[in-house]
């Protein structure tokens, strides 16, 4: 599709938001950057408690500051945290409306969303939800296929009568059948069957060649499995290749027990931090350590996004995950 979508009020705004991230913000502040009458990035971040607020905005500033070509932006916080003076998080926003016009992004609007009622931030407007719903753009955007609340993993569709796998012994031989056969099923049509599926189930039990397969779900890599891991790539990944590997990791899942699922969900959390959706990927590799408890690789990983590193694919406008609305 090469339609283009226009935003032309703050319901539209806000009816976009879900299709971008994926799913509807909750306890959160939301900074979109824009530039020349065109939306850039889309930052999520964990409404800021007790959170000092100049650090707390200085922090979401330098996320914001990877859009380069960023002119103003637009700050919406969710919550249905309630004040008995003024509003949520007054505090937090004022330095972050600052921050942010420092950083020459000045923000343009703020708007509060509660699970009732929206509204320009600072004001007693309250608007009723639907008109969110109703939106130009949110009929545009669902008409032409994007859905919010995705979520690929869903524990209620996995079963729990698959008997384990047992891992290779990490021959070359068998390196080189895990790798042979996990490209093929990248490249292919539809969903491995039941005996190609539990193969590379057990061949995700093996660290080293689970290593590889990781690697080798990013054709645009210089060969190193630290640099790939760190997002460290020599060029745009094919996004769409990304996208299936994530749902053929959650078909993988299907054909093993509880206790074997971890290094598929490490790959799922990987793969969203690639793309930038850390709040996505750090669900994954919390679901991953308790399925193998304190699993390596997803503790790492997971002290990686907390720590607010950002991979370097998804810093390049011209390497980052681009989700497509229309």
């Amino acid at each position: 599709m090469t339609e283009k979508l226009t935003i032309t009020g703050s319901a539209d705004l806000l009816a976009t938001v879900p299709h971008l991230l994926g799913n509807q913000p909750k306890e959160s502040f939301v900074v979109l950057t824009a530039r020349a009458n065109t939306l850039g990035a889309t930052l999520r971040v964990d409404a800021p408690a007790e959170a000092d607020p100049l650090d707390y905005a200085q922090t979401l500033t330098t996320y914001a500051a990877n859009d380069e070509k960023a002119t103003e932006s637009y700050l919406i916080v969710y919550t249905d945290e309630v004040m008995v003076y003024g509003y949520p998080y007054a505090a937090h926003v004022a330095m972050l409306v600052t921050e942010l016009a420092t950083a020459r992004m000045p923000v343009r609007q703020v708007l509060l969303v509660t699970s009732t009622y929206w509204g320009t931030y600072g004001t007693a407007e309250r608007n009723p939800l639907d008109a969110i719903k109703d939106s130009q753009a949110n009929a545009t955007l669902t008409y032409f296929g994007s859905a919010t609340d995705i979520d690929v993993y869903n524990p209620a569709l996995l079963g729990g009568r698959a008997l384990p796998v047992e891992a290779p012994e990490g021959t070359f031989e068998d390196l080189d059948m895990a790798c042979a056969t996990w490209a093929a099923v990248l490249d292919a049509d539809g969903m491995p069957d039941t005996e190609a599926a539990r193969a590379l189930a057990a061949a995700f039990q093996h660290r080293h060649i689970r290593d590889f397969l990781f690697r080798d779900t990013i054709t645009t890599h210089n060969g190193s499995f630290g640099d790939v891991l760190t997002g460290k790539l020599t060029g745009r990944p094919d996004w769409a290749r990304v996208d299936r590997a994530e749902a053929i990791a959650f078909e993988l899942m299907k054909v093993v027990p509880a206790g074997q699922r971890a290094p598929m969900l490490t790959l799922m959390g990987w793969l969203q931090w690639l793309k930038g959706h850390g709040s996505q990927a750090d669900r994954y590799l919390k679901l991953a350590a308790e399925d193998v408890s304190d699993f390596r690789l997803a503790v790492l990983l997971r002290e990686l996004i907390n720590r607010g590193h950002i991979a370097d694919v998804a810093r390049d406008e011209a390497t980052s995950y681009k989700r497509r609305l229309i």
